[in-house]
């Protein structure tokens, strides 16, 4: 049983780093107003899980313009040619 409520949870939790990678005014919101955003009164945990959850978002986010840069070959010579 436990297994079943940690693989929700998990599945709970990729989804709101999945939308707030995706929907700006849904991180703002998260940044602002957590309660609002998680549909229930924010506890201290429940704060720590939010800014935890905007940690991955930047972290994300991060990894993902270092791979652009490579790709683009912003920071020096690449291998292509």
């Amino acid at each position: 049983m436990a297994q079943k409520a940690s693989g929700k949870k998990r599945r709970l939790n990729r989804g709101l780093v999945l939308r707030a990678l995706t929907d700006p005014k849904f991180r703002k919101l998260l940044q602002t107003n957590p309660s609002k955003a998680i549909g229930k009164t924010a506890t201290e945990l429940h704060q720590r899980e939010v800014d935890l959850l905007l940690a991955t978002v930047k972290g994300i986010e991060t990894h993902i313009r270092l791979v652009a840069d490579e790709l683009l070959c912003l920071n020096g010579p690449c291998g292509i040619a």
